[in-house]
């Protein structure tokens, strides 16, 4: 592998993450935001060479991720959100602002507090952020009221945010 081929292949893969984040923000559909995803690394890595290594990275590839976004929904029209190119340059500018650590964080802290639940809260959050079901579908399976699964959903939401906010400031006091 050349030192270019490296260099691509490192930064590439230190921004996938934030990347994919980028791109799901724009269509909302996991399958679809990883096909953009793989497109824009094959255009990428076609224009590489345009690329000036001092400047940002991430920004750069965004760009290409915006333009296969507005391709991706312009051929295939799968969603029913139509962006105009102002609002697509805004969500851009977020994503190159957005604080990649804090999210990473945040995450780390979720997945503790997610540990903390008890099982049937457990088992809810599963229904509805894992499966995707929505809350008339959970509570058809459970056999409750929908009112009664959102108002779980609501309260388990909360006690993970407070959980999540303890663990964090917890973690800057040290």
């Amino acid at each position: 592998m050349s030192a270019r081929e490296e260099q691509f292949a490192q930064s590439f893969s230190t921004h996938q993450q934030r990347l994919l984040g980028y791109v799901l923000g724009l269509v909302r559909n996991s399958a679809d935001a990883q096909d953009i995803l793989q497109q824009t690394a094959v255009t990428a890595w076609r224009k590489f060479d345009e690329f000036d290594s001092r400047t940002d990275f991430f920004r750069w590839s965004a760009t290409i991720a915006r333009y296969e976004t507005l391709n991706f929904l312009r051929y295939r029209r799968r969603s029913r959100l139509c962006f105009d190119q102002s609002l697509m340059e805004t969500l851009e500018q977020d994503a190159c602002e957005f604080d990649h650590d804090e999210a990473e964080s945040r995450l780390r802290a979720l997945g503790e507090c997610l540990k903390k639940l008890p099982v049937g809260d457990s088992k809810l959050i599963e229904c509805r952020y894992a499966h995707g079901l929505s809350s008339l579908q959970i509570a058809d399976i459970l056999d409750r009221t929908q009112p009664s699964i959102c108002n779980s959903l609501r309260r388990i939401r909360e006690t993970l945010m407070r959980c999540i906010n303890r663990n964090l400031a917890t973690a800057r006091e040290v």
